[in-house]
Parts: C-alpha cells; sequence; structure tokens
C-alpha cells in the first residue's frame, strides 16, 4: 500500500508540471499563427518580436505567484498549494483557445491575450517548483536526484504533448481554427489533475514543522537567512531558462524562420528532442545518485560552453538530417545539466520555507532571464543579420552555469550536505 501511495503521489505531481509546460509550450509552438492573428504586421520580424515580447510579459507575475502559492505551500500545506494551482492553471489557458482574433475585434484580441498570458504566468509559476518540493520531500534522501529529475522529466513530457498536438492540428490538411483546440483540452486536464490531487497525502517534512513555527514563514526568511541559495537559485534558473526556452520553446520558429522548414516539420523534430530528453534524465539521474549531481550537470554544460555554436550552425544548413543531430545533441546537453539540478537546488532551502524560497527565486530568473530568451534571441538576429547568434547566448548562460556550479559546491560543504549528497 505504501509503494501505491508513493506511485499516486508521483503521478499527481508530475502530472500538474506536464499541464503547466504543455500550456506554456502551446503559445511557444504556435507563436507563427498567433503572431498573425493577434499582432498583424507588415514586417513579420517585427511581428514576432512583439509575440515573443507577450511570452515574456507573460512570466512578470510569476515571482509574485510564487510569493503567494509559496506561502499557502510553506503554512497550509504543500498539498493545498498543489490542488489550487492546478485548479487555476488551465483556466487562462483554455480561454485562450475562444478568444477572437485581431481581424474580429481589433486592439481588444491583443489585449484579452496579454491578460491570459498574464493570469497564467501568475498561476502557474510556482506549480513546477512546487512539485519539486512536494516529491522530493515524500522521496526523502531516497535517490533524490531520480526523483527531482522526474519533475524535470515530466517538463519535457508537457512540451512533448504540446508539441504533438500543435503539429496534429497545424497541419495543411486540417481546418485552421483546429490550432484552438490544444488550448481548450487545458480544461479538462485541469480537472482530471485536481481531483487526482485532492486525495493525496501531505509531506512528512512539512508535517513535522513545529505548530509555532506555522502561519509566518514566507520568501522574507529565505532572504533574511538563506541569501546565498537565493542568489545560487537565480543564477542556475538564468542558465536554465536560456537553454530549455532556447532549445525547446525558440527553435521552432528559428527553424521555419531560417531553415524554411515546415512548421509542422520543425514542431516533429523538436517533439523527437523532448522525448529523447524526457527518456535521458531519470537513467542520468540514476548515475547522478551513485557518482554525484554537480559532476553530472558540470558535463552537460561544458557541453554547451564548447558545443553551442557549432550546433546552431548547424540548425541552418537546412539538411534535415544535420538539423537532427544538432537538435539532439542539445536536448542531450539539457539532459545532462538538469536531470540532477532539481534535487540539488530544492534542498538548499529548510523545510519552513522552502517552497518560497526555491520557488520565488527560481521563478524569478525564469521570468527576467527564461521568459525573455526567445525575444532575446530574436533580437540578437535582428542587430546582428547572424542566424547563428542565439549561440553567444546560450554560451554567455554557460558561463553563468559554471559559476552557479561552483557556488553550489561551497555552500552545499558548509551546511554539510555532503551526506546527502555525496559528490
Amino acid at each position: 500500500m505504501q509503494k501505491e501511495a508513493f506511485i499516486k503521489q508521483v503521478i499527481a505531481a508530475t502530472s500538474g508540471t506536464m499541464l503547466q509546460w504543455y500550456d506554456f509550450s502551446l503559445f511557444g509552438y504556435l507563436t507563427p499563427i498567433i503572431a498573425k492573428l493577434y499582432f498583424p504586421s507588415q514586417n513579420q520580424t517585427l511581428s514576432l518580436l512583439y509575440t515573443f515580447s507577450l511570452f515574456a510579459v507573460s512570466f512578470i507575475l510569476a515571482p509574485l505567484g510564487s510569493l503567494f502559492i509559496g506561502y499557502i505551500s510553506d503554512n497550509f500545506g504543500r498539498k493545498k498549494a498543489l490542488t489550487l494551482s492546478t485548479t487555476l492553471m488551465a483556466i487562462p489557458t483554455a480561454m485562450i483557445g475562444i478568444l477572437p482574433t485581431y481581424a474580429q475585434i481589433g486592439i481588444l484580441a491583443s489585449i484579452f491575450l496579454i491578460i491570459c498570458r498574464l493570469i497564467q504566468g501568475f498561476v502557474a509559476s510556482a506549480e513546477f517548483t512546487g512539485s519539486a518540493v512536494f516529491l522530493i520531500e515524500h522521496a526523502k534522501n531516497k535517490k533524490p536526484f531520480l526523483y527531482g529529475s522526474l519533475i524535470s522529466s515530466s517538463y519535457s513530457i508537457g512540451l512533448l504533448v504540446g508539441s504533438i498536438l500543435a503539429t496534429i492540428t497545424t497541419m495543411d490538411v486540417m481546418p485552421e481554427y483546429f490550432w484552438r483546440l490544444p488550448f481548450l483540452l487545458a480544461l479538462a486536464g485541469g480537472i482530471l489533475i485536481f481531483y487526482m490531487r485532492k486525495n493525496i497525502s501531505e509531506t512528512q517534512d512539512f508535517l513535522g514543522i513545529p505548530q509555532h513555527e506555522g502561519k509566518r514563514k514566507w520568501f522574507l526568511n529565505a532572504l533574511i537567512n538563506s541569501p546565498q541559495a537565493v542568489i545560487i537559485n537565480i543564477l542556475f534558473g538564468w542558465f536554465i531558462g536560456i537553454i530549455t526556452f532556447g532549445t525547446y520553446v525558440f527553435s521552432v520558429t528559428y527553424l521555419t524562420e531560417y531553415s524554411h522548414l515546415k512548421l509542422s516539420i520543425a514542431i516533429l523534430i523538436v517533439s523527437v528532442s523532448l522525448l529523447l530528453d524526457a527518456c535521458l534524465e531519470p537513467i542520468i539521474a540514476l548515475f547522478a545518485d551513485k557518482i554525484g549531481g554537480l559532476w553530472i550537470s558540470l558535463m552537460g554544460i561544458t557541453g554547451f560552453l564548447f558545443l553551442s555554436y557549432p550546433l546552431f550552425h548547424l540548425l541552418t544548413t537546412g539538411d534535415l538530417t544535420l538539423i537532427i543531430v544538432a537538435m539532439s545533441s542539445l536536448s542531450c546537453l539539457v539532459a545532462f545539466t538538469c536531470a540532477p539540478i532539481i534535487a540539488l537546488l530544492v534542498r538548499l532551502f529548510p523545510t519552513e520555507y522552502r517552497s518560497s524560497g526555491f520557488g520565488v527565486s527560481f521563478n524569478f530568473s525564469i521570468a527576467v532571464f527564461g521568459g525573455t530568451t526567445p525575444l532575446v534571441l530574436t533580437a540578437l538576429i535582428y542587430w546582428t543579420g547572424n542566424v547563428n547568434s542565439p549561440a553567444l547566448y546560450f554560451i554567455f548562460g554557460s558561463l553563468i552555469g559554471l559559476y552557479a556550479i561552483k557556488n553550489i559546491h561551497a555552500y552545499e560543504s558548509s551546511l554539510e550536505l555532503k551526506n546527502v549528497y555525496d559528490y
């Protein structure tokens, strides 16, 4: 029974993260369509810039959402916070599926789309981090990297499902309005996950917090008591935002605009890369549980540092085989980098303010740096005229990642956590 209960907890935790990134991926994958329908312009590059700006703006409220949901998690329970986030997360996504276009109601269409994205960013922000805290606390210290990687893999699966549905609904044989269907399906997914999460148990870590410690734990405690952990999360969140949004969100538009692939083919290639990532991460994490997580992440970061430019060059060759090789290579590097890191980042904070500390600092970085990545990469090409210039931002992010790894090692050693995460 205990094993069955844990399996239910794993499914409940990961399914919400899948839905979160399914929601967000749809906007990224369907950017070429959304740009034309809601931000029409004679200059296609400017239209894309407007749409990617909205993608970035939707993350502005992410830290506030993490502050709110994190406060609930640290004071009233991880279960209540997750139930709330999944209940509200699917609503704005479904609303996008029924929004009239610019041609139908003019500028109001753009305004309503912005409102939906802001609500989506506020609610969904704490889902990934909250699920990670919930699952790792349930797993305790047994294979921490494996269970942390399940959240990271579910991120890839959510993007994968989004990419598959985006591919199907944008095929030439489909009616033009079919792009709306994946957004509408999010509502059904949210209802299903809500009922799953109603029947899971609270973590023992949270239940072990003394009663007098409750009702007053939030992000301020992390700033005062664990400032170095906050900085480490921001740094690593910056790098993770660059490599994940750059590899799995921006690349669809990149391949269609600069390699001139059909949208359905570009999404299919990214889908295969996501599947590779989702399968690799648990395997890599098991290996990390044996030899140490920092060394595994270091391999991935180093790979991005030296291989980003040649891989982006391959993406623009127009050769389908080389493009698939490049995307698969980027996906492998993402897997090596991200598989162990979630467990490391979560456990930097004490239980009392873990959700707030991890959630706000990580989502702040994702909001400021991750959400703006597609915009920055598009702007780099626009300003430099070099289609390979996005690789420079990947290289810059790798340097940040290396610095973050160094600080994680030093900080965890000072907290005597090496008995938990053996290097």
